[in-house]
């Protein structure tokens, strides 16, 4: 069924005249009687009943109008929000990343593009390295921020930061004293460390081996939140990126660590970007700008 033809009818219907419909739609009279003879012939019903100049709408068409009158607006719809997607102001963007970064870089990023684009139905979760990066590969997600990921994943990569480790303490702690903290400043503490799937405590393990033997203990804690809560009562230390944003005034401090150095890329890992929406390479780019 030709839309075309059915605008004609919807406006023929609306304005009661076929000249009238001629006018409003920009066409011939002839090419409004041949576009109505074309839709009765493909129905197989009339339409419309002649009499004289005037045409009367018969049952069939009344009922017809009500529904071209649906699927019209129907297709409109369709065509704004079609082109509202290839503009980067609809569509979806599924995306995730590690924390802290989610919260101390990430979070004023999303904010402002959620303003900007408020019709883009956005998902972003945050989650470990090793899981962003195997659902970005299956198609889950359409971008990670997270570590670079194993080459086996076959997934781009795009470094952006460098996070720093160092370590947390109560501001009266009496390591807080100093401007950094080497390995052996920690004797006879406990350490508290992330859980053995992030990535901070892969690279915290990685870097501390060259200093065998260790001289403290260590306590898992799977959230780098349950971290500074607990470190404000207690004389252990934490060991987490270097955030300004994870201390707390007059309760938390961070120090950088004086006798090593764990570094650890992160950046935007994706598996096509010639197939990614347009809201997503937005986004994608104002997170680069971001930087």
């Amino acid at each position: 069924m030709d839309l075309r033809a059915l605008k004609t009818f919807e406006a023929c219907v609306r304005l009661g005249h076929f000249q009238k419909a001629a006018e409003e739609l920009q066409y011939a009279p002839s090419t409004v009687t041949l576009q109505i003879q074309r839709l009765e012939a493909d129905l197989g019903v009339s339409l419309f009943v002649r009499d004289g100049k005037r045409v009367i709408v018969t049952e069939a068409g009344r009922w017809l109008h009500q529904e071209a009158a649906a699927l019209l607006k129907s297709v409109q719809s369709i065509r704004q929000t079609v082109s509202e997607i290839a503009m980067g102001e609809g569509g979806t963007v599924r995306f995730a990343a590690i924390e802290p970064i989610a919260s101390q870089r990430l979070a004023p990023v999303v904010a402002d593009f959620c303003r900007l684009h408020p019709k883009v139905q956005l998902s972003m979760e945050v989650s470990g390295s090793q899981s962003i990066a195997e659902r970005v590969r299956s198609g889950e997600l359409d971008f990670g921020i997270c570590s670079a990921p194993p080459a086996n994943l076959m997934l781009d990569f795009e470094p952006l930061f460098e996070d720093h480790l160092g370590v947390m303490m109560r501001a009266d702690h009496p390591l807080a004293k100093r401007d950094d903290i080497a390995v052996s400043d920690l004797a006879g503490l406990t350490v508290l460390v992330k859980e053995p799937t992030c990535i901070y405590r892969k690279l915290w393990e990685r870097t501390v081996r060259q200093t065998e033997p260790h001289p403290f203990s260590c306590m898992e804690v799977g959230s780098f939140f349950v971290i500074q809560q607990m470190l404000k009562g207690a004389s252990s230390v934490g060991i987490v990126p270097m955030y300004s944003g994870l201390e707390m005034e007059g309760s938390l401090v961070i120090r950088p660590f004086a006798d090593i150095h764990p570094t650890v890329p992160l950046g935007i890992a994706y598996k096509d970007q010639h197939v990614l929406g347009k809201a997503t390479l937005l986004l994608m780019d104002a997170i680069r700008t971001k930087r």
